[in-house]
């Protein structure tokens, strides 16, 4: 059976490339290396094709000294905010009324076993703080069909109040179930996302979100470090 043509390369399992491209962008990536985070071959070769075609790498065919470089790194990234929204997550947000909610949390979460990951400014406060926003974003790996169950739970231990929006913790389900919690860091002995998956979060975050992307951006420039 023949394969459809990759129309998006900022799809789930296909992003896992362009993510190995993005961590070192000098770098000259084979086929092999790029698999190694559980992509296809085949797959991959999609991938490369079609980021070809759209401009993002060079790819220079040698037989068994092929590679493929990452070449327009800015444009690959601007398309990449076209294409993702915070909103295709599935998020469930609640209230909480008392202190110290994040580290208690995530010794909660780990005392579960339940792999997690803060982002937006759950993440960016523990890196450098810049806008004022005491809100919790909490990536949760777990299925689908458990989300609901086990939110009911952790309302419960924690004196949650559910909220259609506008709460001040938010618990996520991941669209990018494949690379949130494949890139984890650890910042104050709490896990993060990735700063570039911190980055496709705060961009298209309303209303200051890129704001705070920009300030990160700026600190990591001082430090002689690439934010994304």
């Amino acid at each position: 059976m023949k394969r459809k043509p990759l129309q998006n390369v900022f799809s789930d399992t296909s992003s896992l490339v362009l993510r190995s491209l993005l961590s070192d962008s000098a770098k000259k990536w084979t086929l092999v290396e790029l698999a190694k985070r559980g992509v296809s071959l085949g797959l991959v070769s999609e991938v490369l094709r079609r980021a070809e075609k759209l401009g993002y790498v060079e790819r220079v065919l040698k037989g068994p000294n092929s590679y493929t470089r990452l070449i327009r790194k800015d444009e690959l990234l601007k398309d990449w905010l076209r294409s993702y929204s915070f909103d295709q997550n599935q998020q469930a947000y609640y209230l909480y009324v008392g202190k110290g909610f994040l580290k208690e949390a995530h010794r909660y979460l780990e005392g579960k076993g339940v792999r997690h990951a803060f982002t937006l400014y759950s993440a960016s406060r523990l890196i450098s703080p810049y806008v004022k926003d005491d809100r919790h974003f909490i990536y949760l790996d777990i299925d689908r069909n458990q989300f609901e169950p086990f939110l009911k739970e952790f309302q419960l231990q924690w004196n949650l109040y559910e909220l259609v929006q506008g709460g001040n913790v938010c618990f996520i389900l991941p669209f990018y179930r494949s690379a949130v919690f494949n890139e984890l860091q650890k910042v104050k002995g709490c896990p993060l996302v990735s700063n570039l998956q911190l980055y496709l979060d705060l961009m298209g975050f309303p209303p200051i979100g890129s704001e705070e992307a920009q300030h990160l951006i700026t600190v990591f420039q001082k430090k002689g470090k690439s934010f994304v």
